[in-house]
């Protein structure tokens, strides 16, 4: 299987006949090709006026794009597109596409029903937003493969665990660690590549010093009680949702949802049908844990892990792995929800340190038993005070993440 890497044409080109790759010479354009010649073993431009143009081609300029052509004219050019690159593909082979709707509208159908994946990373972006989003993947190349890197270590620790645990199937009487870090993943919520599930959520408990919260006291808050009763004031996960729940369906929307840190009988009983539907919608998530059974506090081994990987998986340039168009989080009136494609608010902008990864291995091989747990700390000694001075480490004031 190939990576295969697809750009579309730009508006700026040289005055003279030139290689397709060099005759597009906007900003936008550029950082695109630099993008995809690092992450594809091989590419080809999408041209309004001649096809599919293999990079090294040499054509004339020319003035002329599919943004003012007809449905119809579009449809052609597809057709014609995709009779020249399906000889250029596999089954199986994963496309990488920087290029604007009207552009792969007819050529994703395509492409999926011939079996490839499809990753469309600057989707939704504005020009801002994907210059933004390039020029960081440009400096830190090696961000998709660390991200790869962490679903890797995952599928050891799934397999070894027996798969995920199903939220609403979770209770206190299994094994659980008396601290640790968790993750969540959710139906029908995939990596770009469309192969497994991407994570939604990552969270810690007792971060607080000399907290005593446990790992299961955390999940059962998020889950709610058995009987899909649950209290979203003891969890902003279940706060987070709920408000996207009712967002999505205002019949299930009640004005002191998230409003206050208590609340009377009267008002819990008008909040109990919303209650209950956070606790399905929760409770049909996935789950993977690691056992870090590190003293509470700010610094701690689970904290810098939890900062790390929201760092990697959202960043200052936008999460690599995209929501769906379907995820309730599109309804979150939180646009930073929205935005990153986690049920997190904490920590989006947090610079993720690659070495991170060493760690969590190491705690991956404690949680499945193939090493003893550690006595001491193993995160660098440093990394609390080096950003504890940065304001996007501080936590909501009434909740634990």
């Amino acid at each position: 299987m190939a990576t295969v890497g697809l750009i579309s044409c730009a508006s700026s080109k040289r005055a003279e006949k030139s290689m397709a790759a060099d005759l597009n010479n906007s900003s936008l354009f550029k950082k695109a090709r630099a993008f995809i010649e690092s992450h594809c073993e091989k590419w080809y431009i999408l041209s309004a006026k001649y096809g599919l143009v293999e990079p090294q081609r040499f054509i004339e300029p020319y003035d002329e794009t599919l943004n003012v052509k007809s449905q119809i004219e579009r449809r052609r050019w597809a057709q014609k597109v995709w009779k020249e690159l399906r000889l250029k593909l596999s089954v199986g082979d994963h496309v990488i596409i920087l290029a604007g709707e009207r552009y792969r509208e007819y050529l994703v159908p395509e492409l999926t029903r011939y079996g490839c994946s499809v990753e469309i990373p600057l989707k939704s972006l504005g020009i801002g937003r994907q210059l933004q989003w390039l020029s960081h993947q440009t400096l830190r190349p090696t961000r998709q493969n660390d991200l790869d890197r962490l679903y890797r270590a995952l599928d050891r620790l799934e397999e070894a665990a027996d798969g995920k645990r199903t939220m609403a199937n979770c209770t206190g009487k299994q094994s659980w660690p008396r601290s640790g870090l968790y993750l969540f993943f959710e139906p029908h919520e995939y990596r770009a590549n469309m192969r497994r599930l991407r994570i939604v959520r990552v969270g810690t408990h007792a971060v607080s010093r000399g907290s005593k919260t446990t790992l299961w006291n955390r999940l059962r808050a998020h889950r709610g009680g058995s009987d899909g009763s649950g209290n979203h004031r003891g969890s902003i996960f279940r706060l987070h949702v709920g408000a996207a729940l009712s967002a999505q369906n205002c019949s299930l929307a009640v004005p002191s949802w998230g409003i206050g840190q208590s609340a009377s009988n009267e008002i819990r009983l008008q909040e109990d049908r919303l209650e209950h539907a956070v606790s399905n919608y929760i409770g049909a998530m996935q789950i993977l844990w690691l056992a870090i059974n590190d003293d509470s506090g700010p610094a701690s081994d689970r904290a810098y892990l939890e900062r790390n990987l929201i760092g990697l998986l959202v960043g200052k340039s936008g999460p690599i792995d995209r929501p769906s168009k379907e995820w309730l989080g599109e309804h979150s009136p939180n646009a930073r929800i929205r935005q990153s494609g986690l049920w997190n608010l904490n920590f989006l902008d947090f610079d993720y340190s690659p070495e991170f990864l060493d760690i969590l291995d190491q705690y991956i091989s404690i949680t499945i038993g193939h090493r003893p747990t550690f006595s001491h700390s193993i995160a660098p000694h440093d990394w609390y005070f080096k950003t504890k001075n940065n304001p996007l480490r501080r936590q909501l004031p009434h909740f634990e993440e």
